[in-house]
Parts: C-alpha cells; sequence; structure tokens
C-alpha cells in the first residue's frame, strides 16, 4: 500500500540548539492518521523518537516545539496522549 504525503521544513532555534521539523501532511493513506498533521522527532542521546499529530502544521509544529523545551516532559506527553484519545 502506498502514502501520499507533503512534507515542509522548518527550521527553528532554541538557545544555541538548531532543530529541522519535516511537517507532513497526509494526503491519502490506506491507515489514516489521527490528525492530517504530523511531525516526527528522531531519537537522539536524551530522548526517544516521537510523532505528534495536529489539527493544522501549527498545531504539530508548537507541540514538538513545547516538548523540546519542557522542563518536564511528562506533563506534555499527558497531555499528547489525551489529544490522541480524542
Amino acid at each position: 500500500m502506498a502514502t501520499l504525503v507533503r512534507e515542509e521544513r522548518y527550521i527553528f532555534t532554541i538557545g544555541t540548539e538548531s532543530h529541522v521539523l519535516r511537517v507532513q501532511e497526509m494526503l491519502w493513506d490506506a491507515e489514516p492518521w489521527p490528525h492530517k498533521f504530523r511531525v516526527h522527532l528522531p531519537a537522539s542521546h536524551t530522548r526517544r523518537a516521537k510523532d505528534f499529530y495536529g489539527e493544522t502544521a501549527l498545531i504539530a509544529a508548537e507541540l514538538v516545539a513545547e516538548y523540546l523545551t519542557s522542563p518536564t516532559r511528562s506533563e506534555l506527553a499527558s497531555r499528547v496522549a489525551g489529544m490522541a484519545n480524542n
């Protein structure tokens, strides 16, 4: 099965670190995502890989930015989990 997505890249800086976000918009897929837009955050030595979904590209990107800047990632993780259940 094929998946058709449109992808845009955004660069943002937090402190001295630059991050590249690839925001994907699902155009067609046999298994739909929870929301139309997805940002995949790759794994690093300090975190696991994670996908963020949003009804708009901005919402998905803001969730990633909040996650990366949050000192307590567990609070945001529970918020994201709550959104996925809706």
